[in-house]
C-alpha cells in the first residue's frame, strides 16, 4: 500500500513503478548545478579523500594532469555509487593515474598552447592600428569563450570514454561546447566562481573545491549529452536499477 505522506514520484522511483528518469529529464543546467552542491555537503567525507590523494599526486609539475584524471575517475566512480559502499578511494585514484597520465598530459599540453595562441592572437588583433581590423578581434575572443567552455568538458570526456583518442577528446568537447552554449555558459560561470573563491581562502576550502568543480563537470557533461545522472535518483531507486541491470546481465 501506498504510503499517502511520501510524495508519488519519490514513492513511485522508490517501488520501481514509473520511470526514474523524469526527474532528469524535467531538469535545467541549474538544477545540475544545485545537486552538485548538494552531493558534495551530503558525502562530503567521501570527497575529501580524493581531493587529498590529488593534491599529493600533483606536488610534481609533470603529474598534476595526471592527479587531476585521476581524480575525475575517482569521483565520477563515486557519482556512481551513490551509498558509497563500493569505492576504494586510493585503488581508483591509482588505476585512474596509471590510465589517463599520459593522455591528460597531452590533454594539458595543447589546452596550454591553444590558451597563448588565443592571446596572441587577441593581443594582435586589438594593436592593430586600423579600427576596422580590430574588429577581427572578435573572433578571437570567441574563440577563448569556446576554449573556457571546451575546458569543462575534457575530463569528463576522458574518463567516460577511456578508448578515445585526445583528438577524439577535444573534438567531442569543441562539439559539446558549440551545440550547448548557454548551459556552458551556467556551468563555465559557476567553474569559474569557485576556483576564485578557492584561490582566494585557500587553506580547508582546497580540501572541497576541486572535487566540486568536479562534480560540476561531470554531471554537468552527463546531463547534456542525456546520461543517467544517479544523483537525481533516490538511493533506493537507482539500487534497484542497478540490481535489475545486473540480473538481465546474468540473465544474457
Amino acid at each position: 500500500m501506498r504510503n499517502r505522506l511520501i510524495p508519488r514520484q519519490f514513492q513511485a522511483d522508490q517501488d520501481g513503478e514509473s520511470n526514474p528518469r523524469n526527474r532528469q529529464d524535467t531538469a535545467s543546467a541549474w538544477d545540475v548545478v544545485v545537486l552538485s552542491f548538494k552531493l558534495l555537503f551530503q558525502r562530503i567525507q567521501f570527497w575529501i579523500r580524493p581531493n587529498i590523494l590529488s593534491a599529493l599526486l600533483s606536488l610534481p609539475v609533470l603529474t598534476g594532469p595526471g592527479a587531476k584524471a585521476a581524480l575525475f575517475h575517482t569521483v565520477a566512480a563515486g557519482l556512481q555509487d551513490p551509498a558509497g559502499s563500493e569505492v576504494k578511494v586510493r585503488q581508483e585514484m591509482k588505476q585512474g593515474f596509471h590510465a589517463y597520465f599520459w593522455k591528460a598530459l597531452l590533454l594539458s599540453i595543447l589546452r596550454l598552447v591553444s590558451f597563448a595562441i588565443i592571446l596572441a592572437s587577441i593581443y594582435f588583433w586589438v594593436t592593430r592600428p586600423e579600427i576596422g581590423v580590430r574588429f577581427i578581434s572578435i573572433l578571437a575572443f570567441y574563440g577563448l569563450v569556446l576554449w573556457l567552455f571546451t575546458s569543462l568538458y575534457l575530463y569528463p570526456i576522458l574518463v567516460s570514454q577511456p578508448e578515445a583518442a585526445v583528438v577524439d577528446v577535444v573534438r567531442k568537447a569543441i562539439e559539446l561546447a558549440f551545440r550547448k552554449p548557454f548551459e556552458s555558459l551556467l556551468f563555465a560561470i559557476v567553474d569559474s566562481l569557485l576556483m576564485i573563491f578557492g584561490l582566494a581562502l585557500l587553506g580547508p576550502m582546497m580540501l572541497i573545491v576541486p572535487a566540486l568543480r568536479s562534480i560540476l563537470s561531470l554531471q554537468g557533461y552527463w546531463f547534456l549529452i542525456g546520461e543517467e545522472i544517479p544523483g537525481f535518483l533516490s538511493i533506493e531507486a537507482y539500487a534497484k536499477r542497478k540490481y535489475r541491470e545486473n540480473v538481465r546481465g546474468t540473465e544474457k
